[in-house]
């Protein structure tokens, strides 16, 4: 028997057992697919993805087949050009848009499983029945070649196996929202050379066909064209009319269509994320459309918060741990696709007198202090309303710090220890810590982050969100209260 049975290896269940099997947990993950999807589904990643990866040492791996995109524009309907995102580089130490190559990153993850000797992954395995108990879950499984069936044990069992998920079915938990009425025709090409005409994500706001195109990773590009109701997509899709239609862009590169396809839409979010001792995270738990960029992304956010639980749980914190998971990332990914169907909805306007006010108010906006705060804001700030903190996170000092991500401006987590830390510059802080065996670490250059709030410290949590943080007098409180979430 393992300790947790990862069902799904697209790159969600891969970081997902990485981050486990980096805490020693013992990890068996499964697929039903013989290899990685050959195509790029995933287009980009953000600057929290990019810090979780380097939790795993893979961020400077991703990024060697990645382009960093010097941010995203919405263009009017006549022609101009307005950025909606701002590329800087942020308080979290990485560019916040980054497009990626998503079969060569999951062959990147897979490399690094190969090294976890807690890990294992089998592949060209179908999931069949989920059997729930107290102290475990069996699963019976069978090659999707055929052949003899067989019993799995894990003492968890998580469902990363994506939109359709077998292991949501096998537990009847509802699939809830709602499926857009719209329909994209979806181009993924390689190109000689970067698109001079396209040298970041572009939302064109056309009544007559609104569009979508961005650089993926070096080599790369990919169109998108919405369908007006009724249409047959059948025409859009001949050879012909795809290079028809990619012209328009292109001012002497060469192209070469790798795919076209109809997609759908979706905003979906499982009735419950947990059953138990079975847990679902990534698509197989919520879905949303690709405006924002934040499929992918909330996926990882979900591995990283799960599976510092799941470890602390399996050396012997409370159970009730694993329930703080849907608390703090359900509300987060709901802000996620509210975003996403906002976007959608700027970039998705056929109505003339909409499309007329759309383009005045980005007109209007455009240069201003508005429209510098909008593009440096447009993703839901990291932060958790409740969960597994100190104390509910609050809007005063010093609980605002609480539920928020710490920031690190240069490497910082390059020096800090794995799992919980308390980082302070305050020797009797720092000696108060250390008395309770706490680890300790210099914060650097983001110790401005805790002078600006008049902290002494603050307790990260292994996923790096602030635990718990005041002064030193507070420090008794922020160790009491870790020891009621961890094993110690």
């Amino acid at each position: 028997m393992v300790d947790v049975l990862v069902c799904g290896l697209g790159p969600v269940g891969q970081l997902l057992a990485l981050l486990l099997g980096d805490q020693g947990v013992r990890v068996l993950a499964i697929d039903r697919a013989d290899d990685v999807y050959p195509l790029p589904r995933a287009a980009v990643v953000d600057d929290e993805v990019l810090r979780i990866l380097q939790a795993v040492g893979l961020d400077g791996a991703v990024l060697a087949d990645a382009q960093v995109q010097a941010g995203a524009s919405v263009v009017t309907e006549d022609g101009r050009a307005v950025e909606v995102l701002a590329a800087s580089v942020g308080r979290l130490g990485h560019p916040p848009l980054v497009s990626i190559n998503q079969p060569a990153m999951e062959r990147t993850l897979l490399r690094a499983l190969a090294d976890r000797p807690t890990v294992e992954v089998r592949r060209g395995v179908d999931l069949e029945t989920i059997d729930r108990r107290a102290d475990r879950v069996d699963v019976h499984v069978r090659p999707t070649s055929g052949g003899r069936g067989e019993r799995l044990s894990a003492r968890y069992l998580i469902g990363c196996d994506g939109g359709g998920s077998a292991v949501r079915a096998r537990l009847q938990v509802p699939f809830v929202g709602r499926t857009a009425p719209q329909r994209w025709i979806v181009v993924d090409a390689l190109v000689d050379r970067p698109l001079a005409r396209v040298p970041h994500p572009h939302f064109v706001g056309r009544a007559a066909r609104p569009t979508v195109t961005l650089p993926m990773s070096p080599g790369r590009h990919r169109w998108e064209w919405m369908l007006h109701p009724g249409e047959d997509p059948a025409p859009f899709l001949e050879p012909a009319a795809v290079r028809a239609a990619l012209d328009e862009w292109l001012d002497g590169e060469t192209v070469e269509v790798e795919r076209a396809v109809v997609y759908t839409f979706h905003t979906r979010t499982a009735a419950t994320w947990r059953r138990g001792r079975v847990l679902l995270a990534g698509d197989a738990a919520h879905v949303m459309p690709p405006f924002a960029g934040q499929g992918f992304s909330s996926g990882a956010r979900d591995a990283a918060n799960l599976s510092w639980k799941l470890a602390a749980v399996l050396g012997g914190a409370p159970e009730a741990l694993l329930d703080s998971y849907e608390t703090e990332r359900r509300p987060h990914v709901e802000a996620m696709q509210r975003t996403a169907n906002l976007m959608g909805g700027i970039v998705q306007a056929t109505s003339p007198w909409v499309v007329r006010a759309r383009d005045a108010w980005l007109h209007a906006i455009d240069g201003t202090r508005v429209q510098r705060f909008l593009a440096a804001n447009v993703k839901p700030l990291p932060t958790y309303g409740a969960g597994a903190f100190s104390h509910p996170p609050h809007r005063l000092p010093p609980r605002r710090a609480v539920g928020t991500l710490f920031p690190q401006t240069g490497r910082l987590d390059d020096r800090l220890p794995r799992g919980w830390v308390a980082v302070t510059t305050d020797a009797v802080a720092a000696s108060l810590f250390e008395a309770a065996g706490v680890a300790v670490a210099d914060p650097g250059a983001d110790g401005a982050w805790l002078h600006d709030r008049a902290l002494t410290f603050a307790l990260l949590r292994p996923d790096r969100f602030v635990f718990a943080a005041g002064r030193v007098a507070d420090v008794g409180q922020a160790v009491a209260a870790l020891r009621g979430v961890s094993a110690t």
